[in-house]
């Protein structure tokens, strides 16, 4: 290999982390993009959903085809499709072609998101991808926090509007450098493509996760909900029937049988899902009963990126040298603790001690994310690495996507427990103002009562959410093999891929 692999790595690390931002950077633009369009609330959500939608149906196609193709080339056209994508949405003239724009956004990210993991894994060979893991891990992470400071700002001082057109220099230096620097990649597969279970997978996901993105605005007893629940499970079904008796899989599932593949994704589905959880619930404490703005809220939740950026490339290299077993136990532990602390805070909490706490979590993702990536497409083979990759990431959203619609799910429970008639609706910055408002006229006591159900309702959801780290720590501690994964990284390594 005549390029470095962390040179030629570049691209990947811009391409990962455009596809994670933007997750999270549009959320604080979405009132100013429903002004500007007189958008109604079911539009603007779809500006989010279209996104999420395609790119978890996309996933395992997008890895699959990356085996089959120059994935050097792949990934760059699928950086090249985000950036254009990026440029429409920033032009779009109505939020209908807006939304049509945020579906061919994601086919992009979906091409670059379905196979970073795969090309990282033919760049560094056995014993040199803990570190690279661990930064894959950082830009996962650090998206999620960092997007609301991003788009913040860019909303307050600019325009919606940049919040895509950002990523149009960003892009143009990732097609640039994927074209210059990713070698010749991928092609280790050759055969056609499984389009009966292309569709039954679309739909299936489709529906699933169309329902756990609506159930918390329909209700999770509506028609709605319990309609797209039950559509979904009979073509995840087929498809699975499909793929078992397909000479030419989408989805090979003897990938299941290998165990550090199966544990490692179940261990980090359970972190992703709390984490989610959390990150989604914890800004409606700061700019509902705290009163900070989108941009302050982002800033209170730094912590968990900065500790991840410490620890996930550390735990990453360990992984390669000693049982990753060890960190990836250690992990939860910290989570639990990280968990149980945010379950006493109380409205008074000051930023410190709110990053204190945070960091807990933060070193508790990047001491399980981090040797998980690595021990899982350490386990599969070569061949199969974009496979493998579409399925990790595919999980991994599912339990992002999961995250958000149980911490809406427990904290309007335990709310209308506590508030008869409360209804689906979380306590967002603009009811209590309009309660602050009343309270300051003498009629104090609608506000104490929210404010008050809030916050037993949020100790109560750190508390549940607790399940999470502690059946990720269950999976990992009983059933991955730490020594199957050190005997791989311990093979002998030939002289032409070391780094």
């Amino acid at each position: 290999m005549k390029q470095k692999p962390w040179i030629s790595v570049i691209p990947v690390i811009i391409g990962v982390f455009m596809v994670m931002i933007d997750v999270s950077i549009l959320n604080v633009a979405l009132p100013k993009i429903a002004e500007e369009f007189n958008a109604s609330a079911s539009d603007v959500q779809w500006i989010l959903n279209a996104y999420t939608v395609t790119l978890v149906v996309l996933l395992i196609l997008a890895g699959k085809i990356g085996d089959m193709v120059s994935r050097n080339y792949y990934y760059s056209a699928g950086m090249a499709i985000f950036t254009i994508g990026s440029y429409l949405c920033a032009e779009s003239w109505d939020v209908s072609p807006l939304i049509a724009f945020r579906v061919f956004q994601a086919i992009g990210g979906a091409i670059m998101l379905g196979n970073s993991l795969a090309i990282m894994v033919e760049l560094f060979p056995p014993g040199k991808r803990g570190t690279v893991m661990g930064i894959n891990a950082i830009l996962i992470s650090s998206a999620f926090s960092l997007g609301p400071i991003i788009g913040g700002w860019l909303t307050t001082h600019l325009s919606w509007h940049w919040v895509f057109y950002i990523n149009i220099p960003i892009g143009i230096l990732g097609v640039v450098c994927g074209i210059a620097l990713l070698p010749p990649l991928g092609k280790k597969v050759k055969e056609p493509i499984d389009f009966v279970g292309l569709a039954l997978l679309s739909i299936g996901l489709g529906f699933l996760t169309l329902a756990l993105i609506k159930g918390q605005d329909w209700g999770w007893t509506s028609q709605k909900t319990i309609a797209s629940f039950i559509i979904s499970f009979p073509y995840i079904l087929a498809f699975i029937v499909r793929e078992l008796t397909y000479h030419h899989p989408l989805l090979d599932f003897t990938l299941f049988k290998v165990r550090n593949f199966s544990i490692g994704i179940l261990g980090i589905f359970f972190m992703f899902t709390g984490v989610t959880a959390a990150l989604f619930i914890l800004p409606f404490f700061l700019q509902g009963i705290k009163g900070l703005t989108a941009e302050e809220s982002g800033y209170w939740l730094i912590a968990i990126p900065i500790m991840n950026s410490f620890v996930a490339p550390v735990a990453g290299r360990l992984s390669d040298i000693i049982n990753p077993k060890y960190t990836m136990c250690i992990g939860p532990i910290f989570f639990v603790l990280g968990l149980l602390m945010l379950s006493n805070i109380d409205i008074n909490i000051g930023f410190w001690e709110m990053f204190l706490i945070l960091s807990f979590l933060g070193i508790g993702l990047g001491l399980v994310v981090s040797p998980s990536f690595n021990v899982i497409m350490s386990a599969v083979p070569p061949q199969k690495a974009g496979m493998a990759n579409g399925v990790v990431q595919t999980i991994n959203s599912l339990g992002r996507t999961m995250g958000v619609a149980l911490g809406g799910v427990i904290i309007t429970g335990k709310m209308n427990d506590l508030v008869p008639g409360y209804g689906n609706q979380l306590p967002d910055p603009g009811k209590i103002m309009m309660l602050k408002s009343l309270a300051i006229r003498g009629f104090s006591g609608p506000l104490i009562l929210m404010v008050n159900a809030f916050m037993e309702s949020l100790h109560h959801l750190f508390v549940q959410l607790v399940f999470f780290p502690i059946a990720s720590l269950f999976v990992i501690l009983l059933f991955l093999s730490g020594k199957e994964h050190l005997k791989k990284m311990r093979t002998k390594i030939p002289q032409s891929q070391k780094i």
